[in-house]
C-alpha cells in the first residue's frame, strides 16, 4: 500500500513539475521583454496556476496518508525492537498479528466520542458515561499523539504552500512592477515572533477543521474574492515594496542630444498580523447530557462568527487598535459622491459608471467586481420601466436594454452583472456610514490586487476560571494580515446621501 501511494505521489509531482514549467514558459517572454502579460497570456497563466492548485489539492491528502502509514511502520519497528530487547525473538504465541492498512483517528466523522465533551470530563474530573474520566483522558492522549504526527506534517505543508505562494507573488510583482534593487518582493518582520502551530490534544478533530475552515464559507463574500494566501510562520508584519514614481522616456531633440533620465523611487506597503478570537462558556451539564453533537455546534458557530468578523474587518476595519485595515480606511481611493434626497436607480447609474471608470483609468486595468448590500441589490431589482417591466431581469430572459442582469439566487455572493462586471452582495457592508451614519456604500475593486494572509485556526480549553460553576470556556483564534492598499487607485467607493439605506429593504 505504501509503495502504491508513493508511486501515485511521484506521478502527481511529475505532473506538477510539468505544469510549473508550462506556467514559467508563459512568463518567460514578458519577463525577458520587460512588458506585462497580454490578455491571452494572463488567461493561460491563470489556467496553469489553477491546474497546479488542483494538483496540490491531491498531493496534500496523499502526503498525509503516506505520513500515517510511515508512522505505523515506525511504531511497528519500535515494537519489534522492544520485543527483541526483552528477549522475545523466538516464535510468538497467540493470534497472528494484524496487518494495518488504514487507521482511523480517535475523533473521526461518525465517531460516538465527542472531543469537547472529553475535554470537559478531563478538565473537571467528572463524568461516568463513555468510559468516564479515565476513558476521556485516554482518548485525548491518543488524539494528542495522532496530532503530534499530523500537525507537523500539516505545518510543513502549510509552510511549503506559503513559500510557493510567495514565489508566485514575487513573479506577479515582477510582472506588474519592476523588482527594485533585485530584492524579493516580500518581506516579513519577526519581532515579536508568532508561531502558527500547536501540538497535543488541544487541537480540534481534523475532520471538523477540514469541513468548516478550508472551504469558502457563507458570510465573507468580499474576502473570498481577494487573493487568499497562507500566513507564513513566525512573522508579525508583511511588507511589499512598491514603485512610488517611475522612470520616464522622451524624444531625443537631436543626434547626440541628451536622453531623458528620471530616477525611479520606491516605498513599501505594510500589513500587520492581527489576532481575531472568540470564546464560548458552556455548562458541563449541557456537554454531558446533550444528545446532539455539541462539538460541531460550538465549533461551527464560533468559526462562522469569526469569518463574519474577519470580512467586516476587511471592509471597515480601522487599521488601528488591533484591527485590520479595511478598504474604507484606505487613503488614495476614488471617492464618488452621489447626493440625492430621493435616489432612484436611473439617477444612481452614472455614478456607478464613474466608479468603474475611475478604477479602470487610474489602475490601468479593469476592476473585477462591484460590491453592495443585499438590501441595495433588492432595492435596485425593484425598479420598473414605464411599461412596468423590471429594469434588472433574469439573465435567461434579458431584454434588449437591461440596466443589469440577475444571475444568482443566494442572499450573499454573486447576484448579478452590470456591464459584464459581477455584482456581489455582502451583508457585512455597514449601513451606518457617512456623515449621518445612515449610508450603505457601494464599491468596486480589482480584488486580485489585495492580499489576505490567514493562519490556521486554533482552539483552547480553559476550565480554571469557571471551575466554581462547573463551566468550561472554549476559545477559537487565528492570525491574519490583510493588504488592501497596495494599489489604492483600483478601489472606487460610491457614497453620499443617494446611498442612504433604502427604507423597507
Amino acid at each position: 500500500m505504501l509503495e502504491f501511494l508513493r508511486k501515485q505521489l511521484a506521478e502527481l509531482l511529475t505532473k506538477r513539475a510539468s505544469l510549473k514549467a508550462e506556467m514559467d514558459g508563459v512568463l518567460a517572454a514578458p519577463t525577458k521583454e520587460q512588458r506585462g502579460l497580454t490578455d491571452d497570456e494572463a488567461k493561460l497563466f491563470d489556467e496553469k496556476r489553477a491546474a497546479i492548485g488542483a494538483v496540490d489539492g491531491e498531493i496534500e491528502p496523499l502526503q498525509a496518508r503516506i505520513a500515517e502509514l510511515v508512522e505505523i511502520e515506525e511504531r511497528s519497528a519500535r515494537a519489534d525492537k522492544l520485543a527483541a530487547d526483552l528477549g522475545q525473538t523466538g516464535q510468538q504465541r497467540g493470534p497472528a498479528p494484524a496487518v494495518v492498512t488504514y487507521e482511523q483517528t480517535t475523533y473521526h466523522r461518525g465517531s460516538r466520542h465527542s472531543y469537547f465533551l472529553d475535554l470537559a470530563r478531563a478538565a473537571v474530573g467528572q463524568g461516568d458515561a463513555d468510559g468516564g474520566v479515565d476513558g476521556a483522558r485516554e482518548r485525548l492522549q491518543r488524539h494528542g499523539k495522532e496530532m503530534d504526527v499530523e500537525l507537523p506534517a500539516r505545518e510543513a505543508r502549510r509552510a511549503q504552500r506559503a513559500k510557493q505562494q510567495l514565489e508566485e507573488l514575487d513573479r506577479d510583482l515582477l510582472r506588474d512592477e519592476k523588482r527594485l534593487r533585485g530584492e524579493s518582493g516580500f518581506e516579513k518582520r519577526v519581532n515579536p515572533n508568532r508561531t502558527d502551530g500547536q501540538g497535543g490534544y488541544f487541537v480540534p478533530p481534523l475532520w471538523l477543521v477540514d469541513d468548516f475552515i478550508d472551504l469558502p464559507r457563507f458570510g465573507r463574500a468580499f474576502l473570498n474574492t481577494v487573493r487568499n494566501l497562507d500566513l507564513p510562520p513566525g512573522t508579525d508584519s508583511i511588507n511589499i515594496p512598491k514603485v512610488a514614481t517611475g522612470t520616464a522616456t522622451g524624444m531625443q531633440t537631436a543626434d547626440a542630444g541628451s536622453v531623458q533620465s528620471t530616477d525611479m523611487t520606491d516605498t513599501f506597503v505594510t500589513a500587520p498580523v492581527r489576532t481575531i478570537a472568540g470564546q464560548q462558556d458552556v455548562a458541563i451539564q449541557l456537554l454531558d447530557q446533550s444528545p446532539a453533537g455539541f462539538d460541531e455546534i460550538v465549533f461551527t458557530d464560533l468559526i462562522a462568527d469569526l469569518n463574519m468578523r474577519l470580512d467586516i474587518q476587511g471592509i471597515n476595519g480601522t487599521g488601528s487598535n488591533g484591527q485590520l485595515k479595511g478598504i474604507f480606511a484606505v487613503s488614495g481611493v476614488n471617492n464618488i459622491t452621489y447626493t440625492d434626497a430621493s435616489a432612484t436607480l436611473p439617477e444612481l447609474w452614472p455614478f456607478l459608471m464613474q466608479g468603474l471608470s475611475q478604477s479602470a483609468k487610474n489602475r490601468k486595468m479593469m476592476p473585477s467586481a462591484m460590491f453592495l448590500t443585499p438590501s441595495r441589490w433588492f432595492w435596485m431589482a425593484s425598479y420598473l420601466d414605464g411599461s412596468n417591466r423590471p429594469l434588472i431581469t433574469p439573465e435567461t430572459n434579458a431584454p434588449f436594454n437591461p440596466m443589469a442582469l440577475q444571475t444568482g439566487g443566494d442572499v450573499e455572493g454573486p447576484v448579478g452583472r452590470i456591464l459584464q462586471f459581477p455584482l456581489i452582495a455582502d451583508g457585512n457592508i455597514p449601513a451606518n456610514l457617512g456623515g449621518g451614519s445612515n449610508e450603505e456604500w457601494m464599491f468596486n475593486a480589482r480584488t486580485s490586487d489585495m492580499y489576505l494572509w490567514e493562519g490556521a485556526k486554533r482552539t483552547r480549553v480553559l476550565q480554571e476560571v469557571l471551575s466554581g460553576t462547573l463551566q468550561i470556556r472554549f476559545q477559537v483564534y487565528e492570525y491574519a494580515a490583510f493588504m488592501p492598499d497596495r494599489r489604492p487607485e483600483q478601489i472606487s467607493i460610491i457614497k453620499g446621501t443617494g446611498l442612504l439605506a433604502p427604507s423597507g429593504y
